[in-house]
């Protein structure tokens, strides 16, 4: 009975804790990876043993999920980004033809002033 009561006593002691497999406390970290871009996952100052507290954890399958909705959403705005800076260098472009067409017509319009008041 007393080993039960010191292990619930130490799990209580450790609650709210992670500790990495290395047993050293674990924190939250946050991977930029190509593969793991935005994940968020426990580890120590090493980050020794963070794939296999990963896939030992409940929490692993969850992180997995809310890691690939954060990739789909990233991938997801970077093609609309893309989109964007796509339609923008049209608009640049019609906007520099516009304006040398406007430069054209004005110079065409001064030159048919000029003769105007030349023979009129």
């Amino acid at each position: 009975m007393q080993g039960d009561g010191s292990g619930s006593s130490m799990r209580r002691q450790n609650s709210g804790r992670k500790l990495c497999f290395c047993r050293l406390d674990a924190e939250i970290r946050q991977a930029w990876t190509d593969k793991n871009p935005g994940r968020r996952f426990y580890g120590c100052p090493r980050i020794c043993g963070r794939r296999k507290m990963d896939a030992n954890t409940s929490n692993g399958l969850m992180s997995r999920m809310v890691q690939n909705g954060k990739k789909m959403a990233l991938l997801e705005a970077r093609d609309e980004i893309r989109e964007q800076s796509r339609v923008i260098e049209q608009l640049n472009e019609t906007i520099a033809e516009l304006t040398k067409n406007l430069e054209r017509i004005q110079e065409e319009e001064e030159i048919v002033r000029d003769f105007q008041n030349l023979y009129v």
